[in-house]
This record gives C-alpha cells, structure tokens and sequence, in this order.
C-alpha cells in the first residue's frame, strides 16, 4: 500500500459520537430520509455529480451504508472503494455491493500518495479532533487533478430560518427519534448541537476580521460570532446586529404586557409607547453600547453611532411629548426618567453605578411596563406594580444568563476541562458552556413575545 498517514488515536468526543451510530445501521437509510424529509437522495445526487463524469477510482470516505458508494456505481463513474471506521455500518450494507469496503479511519488513510481520482465524504468533519489534518490526508491520496467533493450540514445565516433551523434539531429530530428508538432519540440530541459547534467554529477566520482568534481544548484556533443573533460583520448585517432583535423584541414585550393589564386599553396610545422605546431601547441605548467598546465588533462609523443615538432620543422624546400631551402631562417623567437612564447605563456615567444588575432589571423590565401601562389611562394600578415586579425579575434572569455567555464570546481566550459522567468523558468547550443558556435565551424571547401578542389580541377593542 505504500506510505499512509498517521493520526492520532480519538477522543472521547469522537468515540462517544462514532459509539452513537455504531448500531443504527439497519435503520440508518430510513431514519435519515425521514429526518432529511427525503431531501438527502437530492444532496448525494448533488455531491456525486461534482466529480464529474468519469473517474477510473474512486474513494468514497466515511462511506456508512454506503449510499454514495452505490449512488457513483450506478452513474457508471468508475470503480469504488468505501472506507468506514464503523464495522458495523459496514455490515449493514446489503449483499453483493457492487464495490469494496474498507475498515479504516479518514484520519490514517491506508493507500498510498494519489492513489485515486476522486474523493467524496459526507458528514465527516463533525466527527474528527482535527479537521483540517483530516482534509490534509484526504487529499494526500487523490492524484494531481483530482476532485474531493465533500458534503455537510450548515447552520442558516438569516435569523428567521436560523430559529426555524434550531427548533427542528433541538426539539423535533429528538421527538421523531424517539419514536423510533432510545438509540436514534440520542442521535437526534447529538446532531443539531454538533452541527453548530462545528459551523461556529471553521466556518469563517479571516485573519482581518475583527475580534480574535479564540481556542478549544484540543481543537485548532476559531473566530466566533460575539453574539448569537450576531450575522456576520458588514454593510447591512452589521446594523442588523445593533438592533438586537431578540432582545429589542423582548423589551418591547414588556411595553405590550403592561398596557394590557389597566382597564382599558388603547392600540393607538400603545402604538406610541412601541415606538418611543423601539427609538430609546432598540436603536439609541445599542448605538452608545456599541460605541463604548465595539463589543458586536461593527464597523459602523462612530459619526453614524452618535447620530443615530442622538436622533433616536430626540425621536423618543417627541413622541413622549406627543404621548403625554393626550395622555397625561405626568409622562414628561417617563421621558426625563429614560432620556437619563439609557446613556448613563450604556455608558457607563458615574463610574458605572448604573450599569448593574439592579439597574437592568428596572430599566429593561420593570420600566417598560410600568410606561406601557401609564400610557394608556395616565394612572397605574396595583396589577401595574406586580407585572413591572415580574418582568424586573425576567430581565434579571436575561442578564444572569448572558452575562457569562457574553464573557464566554467576547473576552474568554481558551476553554479547558472535561465533564466525566461514568465511564464517559466529555470536553468542556465554548459550545458546551454556551449552548443551554444560549438556548434558554432564544425560547424566553420568543415566549416573551408571544404571550405580549396573545394578551394585545385578547384585550383587543
């Protein structure tokens, strides 16, 4: 066979994830048309016809049941060799295959320099220490002039369908799983947070990015994203990002709740009270956070930053002043109250004494529904003071949870640990430290906005 590479032996990680499929074989072609909602014939079509009409020898990495293999076999491209590392899979593929398989790991590969025409591989990158030595011996064995053509999974980069995109792997493929086996219910916990880590970490690195390069506990270098609502940085995606969604959204929430616990409640007053803190929270309390320190690593100007800060106040005391002119002449305190709190809170005035966790609580939770509400009569209630207690308490739980997650993303240069449950031994990494607060996160905000929605319609004139 002549020279081979060399790798060394897994971790943990890799051999609790290649333990996972170890006995899905016979179910494995099944259970992945159904999660894939038959997609995945479409995407090994697509992945054989990139290497092209004719190649003499081809191998066909991490080869499973070998539905690739079969798939280059049956477009008469050439001759095929299959290569797992699970002799299990291997068995599985049914009687009189029409190519050779080969039990062997991608790290070590047993052939020779450019011993084939071709390479394909699916869903391998997730379940190496080291992807780029990996793809190092894969293209070892392909000849000059040769084509690797790999297939993986990513992570959708528009908010919506990236929220689309983690419900499914987080709470749907888990169900279907189950109701097939307690085997493919671990499968379907283990692949959706894989996917992301791995997309996280090599999807991007430019070395004139901003931000730094950051590192896992025996895994190379990455670039990580400094929030996950984050898109990547430039142009129109970077005021994207400066607008926190999820969490313009959820303080917005909080303005709906409150207006809709007085008696009456008036969607055009409410409408007003929307917009003042869309301007003040949304748009000019995240253009002086990001102007104090590039924490989202924009590259918004610092002109545009302190204009749209400027202007947005302006813009949220106008229609202050508008509000309380219908309303109640009492809410010019709502407005110097807030006019006050959102720089002295994102800048950090008076040596930070406002940039507490107290001081969260009241301005992003308890404030906004006391506002909503005092906004649609010019009085409050008792109810008022127990729902602005309430989503005080909500904000202070946003804050204890992303507060370490921000530490994590933007500060932290190196995770290292492990987790031993057993006789299994995980590694502590980003993903692993981020993933459950992160996740918490996304499910408060949409719930958030949800019951806001739910209780406007209910009270709805």
């Amino acid at each position: 066979m002549g020279d081979t590479g060399m790798a060394r032996e897994p971790s943990e990680r890799t051999r609790h994830a290649s333990a996972l499929f170890a006995g899905l074989g016979p179910r494995y072609d099944r259970m992945g048309a159904i999660l894939s909602f038959g997609q995945d014939a479409r995407w090994r079509r697509f992945l054989v016809s990139r290497i092209g009409p004719t190649r003499p020898l081809v191998l066909d990495v991490a080869t499973g049941t070998g539905l690739v293999a079969r798939e280059i076999v049956d477009a008469g491209i050439g001759r095929v060799i299959g290569l797992d590392r699970s002799e299990p899979m291997l068995r599985s593929q049914s009687n009189g295959a029409a190519f050779a398989n080969v039990l062997a790991r991608a790290e070590a590969l047993p052939f020779a320099d450019a011993t084939f025409d071709a390479l394909t591989v699916t869903y391998l990158l997730r379940y190496v220490d080291d992807p780029g030595a990996t793809l190092r011996e894969l293209a070892r064995v392909v000849r000059p002039g040769g084509v690797v053509a790999s297939l993986e999974f990513g992570v959708p980069t528009s908010p919506v369908w990236r929220a689309a995109w983690w419900g499914y792997t987080r709470w749907v493929m888990p169900l279907i799983g189950a109701l097939d086996s307690r085997e493919w219910r671990e499968v379907g916990r283990f692949l959706g947070p894989s996917i992301e880590r791995v997309w996280r970490r090599y999807r991007s690195g430019s070395t004139d990015e901003p931000g730094r390069r950051r590192g896992d506990v025996g895994g190379p270098q990455m670039t990580e994203r400094p929030a996950f609502y984050a898109l990547d940085g430039g142009g129109w995606r970077d005021y994207w990002s400066l607008l926190h969604p999820p969490y313009t959204l959820w303080h917005l929430s909080f303005v709906a709740i409150g207006a809709c616990v007085v008696p009456v409640i008036r969607p055009a007053y409410l409408g007003l009270a929307l917009l003042a803190f869309f301007l003040a929270v949304g748009i000019a309390a995240h253009a002086l956070d990001e102007l104090r320190g590039r924490p989202l690593r924009t590259h918004i100007p610092d002109a545009i930053l302190i204009a749209a800060a400027v202007l947005a106040l302006a813009g949220a005391a106008i229609v202050g002043v508008y509000g309380a002119s219908l309303v109640s002449w009492w809410g010019l305190v709502f407005i110097g109250v807030g006019g006050f709190l959102v720089p002295a809170y994102n800048l950090e005035w008076f040596g930070g004494t406002f940039h507490s966790d107290l001081w969260f609580a009241l301005m992003w939770g308890a404030f906004p529904a006391l506002a909503g509400a005092f906004a649609q009569l010019g009085r409050i209630n008792v109810a008022t003071l127990f729902v602005c207690a309430g989503c005080a308490f909500l904000s202070a739980a946003q804050r204890r949870l992303s507060t370490p997650v921000r530490r994590i993303r933007r500060k932290v240069t190196a995770v290292s640990g492990q987790l031993v449950e057993g006789d299994l031994t995980e590694p502590i990494t980003e993903a692993t430290l981020t993933e459950a607060p992160e996740g918490a996160l996304r499910l408060m905000w949409i719930a958030m906005v949800a019951l806001a929605v739910g209780l406007v319609i209910a009270r709805w004139p």
